[in-house]
């Protein structure tokens, strides 16, 4: 009797031991499956496309919902919408550095000053962390940016120029100005900076 009951003990303490096991195996299974699903429905297993540029260095592209970005003719991009331009990153160890484009504009301007006989003659460049394509757009739409410049430069008198700062803000409304046009026609501006490379009064 004495060994049944022992052996009966036991056997209780499998079958005790066995569910528990048997609760955590399914738990885990439902944590997995949890992790799995969520992975699943934000896209963590799609295949991401790899574009090799024609140095041979590899781009990385980013997938949305509208197609791969950047990527002319994949599936999902419109190639007759214009896309932004990437800016031109500097090879540096530490953060991400940019590199400046400089470019003066080849003709000065001479603009009459508000309420006055006097008029401003300067000749000024530009900035951009942005590609050759910028620069070129500028040209392009040359004729269209200088007129921006001086009815911009035109609704200033002598007093509103007078100081470093008065200078500034001439230049960021040049900046202002440009960029406007360059949208206007391109669907992008990227001038960053405008510098006065000469600038009279007379």
């Amino acid at each position: 009797m004495a060994d049944e009951e022992v052996v009966e003990g036991e056997e209780k303490k499998k079958g005790g031991l066995v569910k528990v096991l048997l609760f955590v195996i399914i738990g885990i299974l439902l944590i997995a499956m949890s992790i799995g699903g969520t992975l699943f429905l934000t896209g963590a297993f799609d295949a991401k496309p790899i574009v090799v540029d024609e140095d041979g260095n590899v781009i990385t592209q980013e997938v949305t919902a509208e197609g791969v970005e950047g990527a002319e003719g994949a599936e999902g991009v419109d190639p007759n919408v214009p896309k932004p331009l990437d800016k031109v990153s500097k090879e540096m160890p530490e953060g991400q550095k940019f590199d400046q484009l400089y470019n003066e504009m080849e003709r000065s301007f001479t603009v009459n000053l508000s309420g006055s006989k006097q008029f401003c003659q300067f000749t000024m460049g530009f900035m951009t962390h942005y590609d050759q394509r910028v620069v070129d757009n500028v040209y392009k739409h040359e004729l269209a940016v200088r007129s921006a410049i001086i009815m911009e430069v035109s609704t200033y008198n002598k007093d509103q120029l007078a100081t470093v700062t008065d200078k500034q803000k001439l230049a960021n409304a040049i900046k202002a100005r440009m960029n406007q046009v360059l949208i206007g026609y391109e669907d992008f501006g990227g001038i960053e900076e405008v510098f006065f490379t000469e600038f009279v009064i007379q």
